[in-house]
């Protein structure tokens, strides 16, 4: 059965991972491609032959199985719920939505409709984490602490979006769900409570009254604990493409560290020094996205069952929410709290 797809955001995750990934596809078939932006949603298109769009209620006319939601976080939940109730099963990238009420709304929304919501947490489809937890099975680590961080430098100038915790989320709800995921996948248990610090580091940051840097510790049940520490502020020249790991887990029965750091740094001498990419997203390697949605799509087909649900990116979010208010209180908060 060949899937009928429709891309909606043909912006940076788009051309950094999506657009790849999607090429070549079995199975599926990309036929519309929308974006506010004429020109994207033109360039898009093109890359599959597909019809470009710029009204998204034209767009969800159209004889489409699955949608693709690759725009700013604050747009997935009213995207997602129109594409939904029209009889769309909806892909969406992380974060679920900007808000958990927003989430919930999506969630109850399929399954009022009998659809697939499958949100993007590609780090679950990622060869080193996926090797890294085999390993703890296989070995008998049992992890009681974990250590994870993933910091960057973001690029974009201070009027982006991603800058207005708004429209984001901020670096602890956009980068930080990624690792509160992480946790809780790795541990097998669920939050209790997190406790915050926030830092502007960075003018962008300063500039729009949000954190660049943020560290959240968590405990989880089973007297398990977790340090999560995102970051857009760290100061390496953006256009070295610098994302790094860093993952300390300690166990009953062992300890796994990772990190980028551990091997040297490859440099290239030209015109001017160069640290190649060898990932467009040195966060993720692109085949992750592959895995992701050759999977979601075999889900969708009830080929499969889903390895991340809707509800784990919900729960994902609310660590993270629950984090910010535990930022700006500067207290401890219980997850679960109403």
């Amino acid at each position: 059965m060949e899937l009928k797809v429709g891309v909606v955001g043909c912006g940076n995750i788009f051309n950094l991972a999506h657009k790849n990934a999607l090429r070549g596809m079995e199975g599926i078939k990309v036929v519309a491609c929308m974006d506010l932006d004429e020109s994207r949603a033109r360039e898009g298109a093109r890359e599959f032959g597909a019809r470009p769009f710029t009204s998204f209620d034209e767009f969800l006319d159209l004889d489409l199985d699955v949608i693709e939601i690759l725009t700013p976080t604050y747009t997935h939940s009213e995207l997602a719920v129109k594409a939904l109730r029209v009889g769309k099963h909806v892909i969406v990238e992380k974060p679920i939505a900007l808000t958990v009420d927003e989430g919930e709304r999506m969630i109850k929304t399929a399954e009022k409709e009998g659809l697939y919501l499958l949100v993007g947490h590609v780090r679950r489809f990622d060869k080193r984490w996926v090797q890294m937890k085999e390993t703890i099975k296989k070995r008998n680590i049992l992890p009681m602490h974990i250590r994870k961080a993933e910091v960057q430098n973001l690029p974009f100038p201070k009027d982006y979006w991603y800058w207005d915790e708004n429209r984001s989320g901020g670096v602890a709800v956009d980068l930080g769900v990624h690792v509160t995921d992480f946790l809780r996948w790795f541990f097998e248990s669920e939050p209790l409570s997190v406790y915050a610090v926030g830092k502007a580091i960075k003018e962008e940051a300063k500039a729009n009254g949000t954190f660049d840097h943020f560290v959240m510790m968590i405990r989880f049940e089973g007297g398990k604990t977790g340090i999560a520490e995102v970051s857009w502020a760290y100061p390496y020249p953006s256009r070295y493409g610098i994302f790094y790991h860093h993952v300390d887990i300690i166990g009953r029965n062992g300890r796994i560290r990772y990190t980028p750091l551990d091997t040297p740094v490859v440099g290239v001498a030209k015109a001017s020094f160069e640290m190649p990419r060898f990932s467009p997203l040195l966060s993720t390697f692109p085949d992750a996205f592959e895995r992701e949605l050759r999977h979601f799509f075999n889900v969708i087909r009830g080929r499969e069952e889903p390895v991340v649900t809707a509800g784990d990116a919900l729960t994902a979010l609310r660590i993270a929410e629950k984090a910010k208010e535990s930022a700006r209180r500067g207290e401890v908060v219980e997850v679960w709290r109403s």
